[in-house]
C-alpha cells in the first residue's frame, strides 16, 4: 500500500469518531511490533477529568511499518492530531 492510501484509510476510519468537542483531547496511538507481529493503530479521546476511550483503527503487517509511520506523520502535520508511538 502507498502512504496516501494508508492515510486516506486511517482518516476515513477516525472521521466519524473525531467529533471535535470542547475540553476533549484526541490522539492516535501506534503500537509497534516487538517481534514479527502486526502493527496496531488506535484512536483515543478523553474529556478532561474522565477516562480515556480507545478504539482500534486497523492492523498492518510488520513489513509496512515505515509506510504506516510516514502516513501517521502526514496526519499529524495536516490535521494536528497528537500521535504517540509505543513499542
Amino acid at each position: 500500500m502507498t502512504v496516501e492510501g494508508i492515510e486516506l484509510e486511517i482518516m476515513n476510519t477516525i472521521e466519524p469518531l473525531w467529533k471535535k468537542e470542547s475540553n476533549t483531547l484526541y490522539g492516535v496511538r501506534v503500537v509497534l511490533p516487538q517481534f514479527d507481529n502486526t502493527l496496531n493503530l488506535f484512536f483515543e479521546w478523553h474529556r478532561l477529568g474522565r477516562a480515556t476511550t480507545s478504539r482500534a483503527i486497523n492492523s498492518y503487517p510488520s513489513e509496512e511499518v515505515e509506510t504506516v509511520l510516514a502516513a501517521v506523520r502526514l496526519i499529524k502535520i495536516e490535521k494536528g492530531i497528537t500521535v504517540s508511538i509505543n513499542r
